[in-house]
């Protein structure tokens, strides 16, 4: 998917999804157009992709077995 942003020096360009990570993490960035939203996400004021691990710490339950543990 090619995903429109805006750097911080007020130039617009077309990127791809996976580079927009990059970017985000290297605060390259100043927004992003969100198509799903049909808006601008603006970094640092709107949720954006994130690689920080979930502070949940309970038990992992996308790992159950319907039918018990395999054996």
């Amino acid at each position: 998917m090619i995903i429109r942003v805006q750097y911080f020096n007020d130039v617009y360009d077309l990127i791809s999804d996976i580079v927009l990570q990059r970017l985000i993490e290297d605060s390259r960035i100043r927004r992003f157009y969100r198509h799903s939203e049909k808006r601008w996400a603006i970094i640092g004021m709107d949720p954006v992709r994130s690689k920080v691990p979930s502070p949940y710490a309970g038990p992992e339950k996308r790992l159950t077995y319907p039918f018990g543990e395999p054996v």
